[in-house]
């Protein structure tokens, strides 16, 4: 007879899984990876060594995870934001800087494993967060090529990532600042924005919305 896992049983799997990766996610911001461990993870959830085993097979998997996941919740805003900001593909790119810049904002402890914890971890969670960035890269590339048309020549590939770096670079030095000498999340992003905006050569039409945007927020 096979043996099929109710919904309830699967639910609760679900559960404790999540609740392991919300708790290294924690671990991971606060202590940083190297000092993060295993049995740390454990206690501080209340779930079993061997329940964490069923799950995750060490320290680097459970990182992975946390990455993987950041990065599928990364995309779904940014898909979102730019579902939201209409057909025109500068519009898009606008819309994605600001949601990839909320999102950062929002969540710092999730930020902090990206941009700096995941660095220098070796090939398999280089590669992650690598994976996650490209992400993010080939589809400003694809916007780039998309508006040929409509601005200065330029290496789609190189200008791709500088935008992409851009970002990274500025939430990290703002989630670095004591929290009180930071500027609100709508001006960073805005200034981001308006900044990659005028590196690619955008219309100055569009160069003008964003700043009253950023301005209205």
């Amino acid at each position: 007879m096979v043996y099929r896992e109710t919904p309830r049983v699967l639910e609760r799997k679900q559960a404790r899984r999540r609740k392991l990766l919300d708790v290294a996610i924690r671990l991971f911001a606060r202590k940083g990876y190297h000092a993060a461990t295993v049995p740390m993870i454990v206690r501080a959830s209340g779930i079993s060594t061997g329940t964490f085993y069923l799950y995750f097979s060490d320290k680097e998997h459970i990182f992975a995870a946390a990455l993987e996941e950041l990065g599928e919740r990364i995309s779904a805003a940014i898909n979102q934001a730019m579902a939201a900001a209409g057909p025109d593909v500068l519009l898009h790119m606008q819309a994605a800087v600001r949601a990839l810049v909320g999102f950062l904002a929002d969540h710092p402890r999730e930020a902090r494993i990206l941009i700096v914890e995941s660095s220098g971890l070796g090939k398999r969670l280089d590669g992650v967060r690598r994976r996650i960035i490209g992400s993010h890269t080939r589809g400003v590339e694809q916007a780039l090529a998309a508006m040929a048309d409509r601005l200065p020549p330029m290496e789609t590939a190189v200008v791709a990532r500088c935008w992409v770096g851009a970002v990274y670079e500025a939430v990290f030095c703002w989630l670095e600042q004591p929290v009180m000498e930071r500027i609100p999340t709508d001006q960073l992003a805005a200034a981001i924005a308006h900044f990659n905006l005028r590196g690619i050569g955008a219309p100055a039409r569009t160069l003008e919305e964003d700043k009253d945007h950023g301005s209205r927020d």
